[in-house]
């Protein structure tokens, strides 16, 4: 009986050393990411959200085959149009407890939203209002709003027009592009310059203008119905980036045509290309030049980022994951200056055609 309990003992001091051996020698299991992606699903900007859940799966299942895997946990969001479903997805987003916001793509609910968060980052993939009230740092992958709408003054200014208006929305939205566009417009000599209230738009119909700016953004489709009816058109229309969009379903379509706008271009691989037509089963996406794949890839993109940058902070450590992020680069170019902003040098053209569509014509590249 003895031999037999010293031969038991043995088993079990065996059986605990191998368990300590293995348990000291396995690799800790790293932290999962958890990101929190603002999508689209409602209001104007509604088809967007598809895209945007596609381009995350894609970078979530690259992160998890990458040669250190990370693990994403990941909830999508829509703010809705209402107080009761922003709320709604405002404590769903609470309880998820992010470690990276994808901030949403209308700069009305970016607004709202960074009012009410903490301190975990948030990474814009569209050109949302720069004044924020929040405790989050933002690091932007589009470029700023001020940065799209001066670059379109200065392509307006290089047209030679002498005389703009700037017709504008009531909201943050039309307030503070009007602000960049005028501060541009009178720094680089234009003096005729109009500015008029959206519903005051009939004072514009007045005089022959060379270029007249649209600086709205859901209030735009009431301007264009009305537009039909102007007897005195400008020579120029150009659009701003909050309503360059397709307009063919609309019974005025015909009246944008030959409207202008510029959007800030961004270099989409055709690997890209090919992986979300072929996920979205949408072949049209390889080819086509609508800004919407260019929020796909800065989408995927953003989400690459937060998980290399998680990895490189070891796991969610705040200060450590905002230095990460800051400090970040993309084929050897860091992505954000200190402040968080992308540089942006170069812009596509976009024109409308009669059916309300646009495309792009050409490349402009801004003075320095």
């Amino acid at each position: 009986m003895k031999k037999l309990h010293i031969v038991l003992g043995s088993i079990a001091l065996v059986s605990v050393g191998a368990y300590l051996f293995s348990t000291g020698a396995a690799q800790p299991i790293a932290p999962a990411l958890r990101l929190g992606v603002l999508v689209s699903d409602s209001g104007p900007l509604y088809f967007a959200g598809e895209y945007q859940r596609a381009a995350t799966k894609l970078a979530i299942a690259d992160l998890a085959k990458a040669s250190e895997p990370l693990k994403v946990n990941v909830t999508f969001l829509d703010l809705g149009d209402s107080t009761y479903e922003f709320e709604n997805a405002r404590e769903k987003l609470d309880d998820f407890r992010a470690d990276v916001l994808l901030a949403p793509i209308e700069s009305s609910s970016a607004v709202r939203l960074l009012k009410t968060t903490g301190n975990q980052p948030v990474i814009a993939t569209a050109a949302i209002a720069e004044k924020i009230e929040n405790q989050s740092p933002v690091y932007r992958l589009a470029p700023t709003q001020s940065q799209e709408v001066i670059a379109l003054a200065q392509y307006i200014v290089d047209s030679n027009a002498q005389s703009v208006a700037i017709v504008f929305s009531d909201d943050e939205y039309g307030k503070s592009t009007l602000r960049s566009l005028a501060m541009a417009f009178a720094l680089r000599g234009i003096g005729k310059v109009q500015v008029v209230p959206l519903s005051e738009y009939s004072r514009v119909i007045k005089t022959k203008l060379d270029a007249l700016v649209l600086a709205t953004m859901e209030q735009s489709l009431g301007f264009f119905a009305e537009y039909a009816k102007f007897p005195n058109k400008p020579k120029q229309l150009y659009l701003v980036p909050g309503n360059l969009a397709s307009y063919s379903n609309y019974p005025w379509a015909n009246q944008v045509k030959g409207a202008l706008g510029l959007f800030s271009q961004t270099d989409v691989p055709d690997s890209f290309r090919n992986r979300l037509a072929a996920y979205m089963k949408r072949p049209a996406v390889k080819t086509t030049t609508n800004p919407i794949v260019t929020l796909s890839y800065l989408t995927y993109r953003a989400v690459m980022i937060s998980g290399e940058s998680f990895l490189k902070a070891g796991g969610n450590f705040t200060p450590r994951l905002r230095t990460a992020l800051l400090e970040s680069e993309s084929n050897g170019v860091r992505n954000f200056t200190g402040q968080g902003i992308a540089y942006r040098d170069k812009y596509s053209v976009y024109q409308y055609s009669a059916k309300g569509s646009y495309s792009v014509i050409g490349e402009y590249e801004p003075k320095q």
